[in-house]
């Protein structure tokens, strides 16, 4: 069990789905990446594969002993001040839409310290008409993992949800809660940590592209 309640051994067999080949489609090609939260290194194998250096940050150790290829980096993100900057900084895993007083706010000025001025912050969050429409009993399959809702609530902006994730004999079960943001709100709240948002990746308008604003 990671620090924060998350199961390591679901992380390692989660997917890696879509996301490693909407990042590679945003930047150029074998550009240096800073992934914030790599967890097990779902998206960090990936993108290494793409060609792509990745140097993977996560708080985690029992995370980052499944991080094999890259540079891992065991750190909290808020605080994290390397002497390097990126020309793409990943923020992904809905950590923008963290609940914790501050945290969001503290993890946007870290891809702000970390990205050049040229680059790009690519951002994960809950899209609003995705949590609006989730209902517990909703069933999808990911590779060979099967993915049942058992809990979904939006109240005041703020999703309570909760998922029993099986693969073969194995079931893992995951809670979280996110502040769910609607387009408006969120170029405040990316405003408000010095980005523009130039793009979504994404017809679902989960993924992100930002870049930083004169500093």
């Amino acid at each position: 069990m990671a620090q924060d309640g998350s199961p390591v051994g679901l992380y390692r067999a989660f997917p890696a789905g879509r996301e490693p080949e909407l990042i590679n489609g945003a930047v150029p090609p074998a550009v240096p990446i800073l992934e914030l939260g790599c967890g097990a290194g779902r998206i960090t194998h990936e993108l290494t594969a793409l060609g792509h250096h990745v140097v993977a940050v996560d708080q985690s150790a029992e995370m980052l002993a499944h991080v094999r290829t890259g540079t891992p980096v065991h750190a909290d993100i808020e605080v994290l001040a390397l002497t390097e900057r990126f020309p793409a900084v990943v923020l992904a895993s809905y950590l923008v839409n963290t609940i914790v007083p501050g945290q969001r706010d503290a993890f946007l000025n870290t891809c702000h310290r970390h990205v050049t001025d040229g680059g790009v912050v690519l951002v994960q969050r809950t899209s609003p008409a995705w949590a609006a429409a989730l209902k517990a009993g909703h069933t999808v399959r990911s590779d060979r993992m099967v993915v049942t809702i058992t809990e979904a609530r939006l109240e005041a902006g703020v999703l309570h949800a909760a998922q029993e994730c099986r693969q073969g004999d194995t079931t893992w079960t995951h809670a979280w809660t996110d502040v769910v943001y609607s387009n408006r709100e969120f170029e405040d709240v990316v405003a408000e940590s010095g980005f523009a948002l130039v793009r979504w990746l994404d017809p679902d308008q989960e993924w992100a592209v930002l870049q930083p604003l004169p500093r």
